[in-house]
């Protein structure tokens, strides 16, 4: 089993409008977890947590499936 995690940036209703025309907001970021079959390329679970909670925390969820 391989675990990737990867950070996404969300995006809010008109926020590409703001930062073009006005000043910038702050963004949002949420991070994206999976564990995935080495064999068969399956992917066993998924998990998206805020970006301040710890590897360790997500990993217990990403395990369960197992």
């Amino acid at each position: 089993m391989i675990i990737y995690a990867t950070g996404l940036k969300v995006y809010g209703e008109g926020e590409r409008k703001t930062r073009k025309h006005g000043k910038e907001k702050r963004r949002i970021w949420r991070k994206l977890y999976l564990a995935v079959d080495v064999s068969t390329h399956a992917f066993i679970s998924a998990e998206i947590s805020l970006v301040f909670m710890g590897d360790n925390e997500v990993l217990s969820t990403l395990l369960n499936p197992l």
